[in-house]
């Protein structure tokens, strides 16, 4: 991912989309920093992460923005944010969760820590780890 995200960089600036530079930009960078933290190259779950966090950051900054009434601002976030969902898988939806879900309780799971963590090694970065959260309280709320 992270070479796709090279060659995308260097298309994205023959063609003058500025919006996209600057995005994929500080992806890259974020990227280089993790790896040089952890000695290594950063692996595509990481790289996931990296993306799904720059684009929490594009969704406050458009909050932000909107509250001061800066179209200029919202519509460089808006257009930030859409170059980082073309890279971040599609999440696993709700009934793919609670099917899981089910299946470890009826494995005998019934804490949140550890059904939280086959979750996410079923699922690895398509999770949505909010979501997960809060249909695994609901369904262990449903049982005990």
């Amino acid at each position: 991912m992270k070479a796709q995200l090279q060659n995308d960089l260097k298309t994205a600036m023959k063609a003058h989309d500025t919006a996209r530079v600057m995005t994929i930009r500080g992806v890259l960078t974020e990227i280089t920093r993790l790896e040089k933290d952890v000695r290594r190259d950063a692996d595509e779950a990481e790289i996931v992460q990296i993306l799904k966090r720059e684009r929490a950051r594009r969704d406050e900054a458009l909050g932000f923005a909107r509250q001061a009434n800066r179209s200029d601002l919202v519509a460089q976030a808006e257009a930030e944010a859409r170059v980082l969902d073309a890279y971040i898988p599609a999440g696993v939806g709700a009934d793919d969760i609670r099917a899981a879900i089910d299946s470890k309780i009826a494995a005998g799971m019934t804490q949140i820590g550890p059904l939280m963590k086959a979750l996410k090694e079923e699922f690895g970065a398509r999770l949505d780890g909010k979501l997960a959260s809060e249909l695994v309280k609901q369904a262990l709320a449903h049982k005990g």
